[in-house]
């Protein structure tokens, strides 16, 4: 199968000859420019061979339109800090305003987005997107502000959130129309139970979620990734989506088994980004495939870290995952139930 069968079957549940496989993280010394990220991204894609690319960009450039800067050290693997941020105090929302959704940093990712597909053009491609609650977020220096905020000054923070959603209902298919197969809709920390209850989020969260997520349903990749720990993934079980993405190896978290007979689509991750793979050697990485194969029987599954992996993960570890799932076997079609 080529890749791109490989997915698609996948996301259907269909017969294939193994799950595809991709893992992703930050360079962070090479994510300052769309010519940068997609040189360092295909160096990645010649040397693993990956099944699916997750394009993953400077996690900043989604508020880099509102203010929002770091500083970086051009030291390879090292974070940037941060530098500047719009919000102080919660009558600073009202500064946020809609903003041209294909220039500066948002136009840089469309830029990258051509620039991959021209370099791909069989490979499935997502793009990372943030919710836009998740965008709120980054424009002050600490989640807690946010929640503050919203319940200090709600109007505004209402105000400002529409901003940012109706920036992204612009953004987000003008990265299809530039070649992507999908986004990868991410809720960094909000959709957890350490931040935010369901009936908070269900407020305040779903509603620029499910906005986002129209502007592309024409599209077949879309994915979502609920992240962090005590996740609400089934409180968003019902988001159009082809495929979720989660932690399934925190043990708040729910497993793939149960996510793969809740959930309606497809189920990506198994691979403990924080834990198996930043070990010496491949074998907890090796072990964790492994059991999400006897847990998914190789259906409807995308073999894939938690979240982003750090950028300390030994490729050697990233060479054996991809060998033992090339070497793996897919499930069969599903047997017809008798009548």
């Amino acid at each position: 199968m080529t890749a791109r069968e490989r997915v698609r079957a996948a996301l259907a549940g269909a017969e294939l000859d193994r799950p595809p496989v991709s893992f992703w993280g930050h360079v962070y010394h090479r994510e300052s420019s769309a010519r940068e990220l997609v040189a360092a991204t295909l160096e990645l894609e010649r040397e693993f061979g990956w099944d699916w690319i997750k394009l993953n960009p400077r996690k900043h450039y989604h508020v880099e339109p509102w203010g929002v800067s770091y500083r970086y050290s051009g030291r390879p693997n090292e974070k940037p800090v941060l530098e500047a941020w719009p919000v102080h105090d919660g009558s600073d929302w009202a500064t946020i305003e809609e903003r041209p959704h294909d220039q500066g940093a948002l136009g840089e990712q469309i830029e990258a987005v051509t620039r991959l597909r021209r370099a791909l053009p069989e490979t499935p491609i997502v793009a990372t997107v943030f919710t836009p609650l998740a965008v709120l977020a980054e424009m002050v220096e600490h989640p807690g502000d946010l929640k503050r905020h919203m319940a200090s000054h709600p109007e505004l923070v209402r105000r400002a959130l529409e901003a940012v959603t109706a920036t992204y209902e612009r953004l987000a298919p003008a990265l299809l129309d530039a070649g992507a197969d999908g986004i990868y809709l991410a809720t960094t920390d909000w959709a957890s139970r350490d931040l935010m209850s369901p009936e908070d989020y269900a407020l305040w969260g779903r509603p620029g979620d499910l906005r986002v997520l129209a502007t592309v349903r024409r599209a077949w990749f879309n994915v979502l990734h609920v992240c962090k720990r005590r996740n609400l993934l089934f409180e968003l079980a019902d988001y159009p989506v082809a495929a979720f993405s989660w932690d399934a190896t925190d043990p708040s978290n729910p497993p793939l088994g149960d996510g793969l007979a809740r959930l309606p689509g497809a189920v990506m991750g198994g691979i403990s980004h924080e834990g198996a793979l930043l070990e010496a050697g491949p074998e907890a990485a090796l072990g964790e495939f492994r059991r999400g194969l006897a847990a998914t029987r190789g259906r409807r599954w995308l073999v894939a870290p938690g979240c982003s992996i750090p950028p300390a993960v030994p490729p050697a570890t990233l060479h054996a995952l991809a060998e033992a799932v090339r070497l793996s076997r897919g499930a069969p079609a599903a047997p017809e139930v008798p009548r």
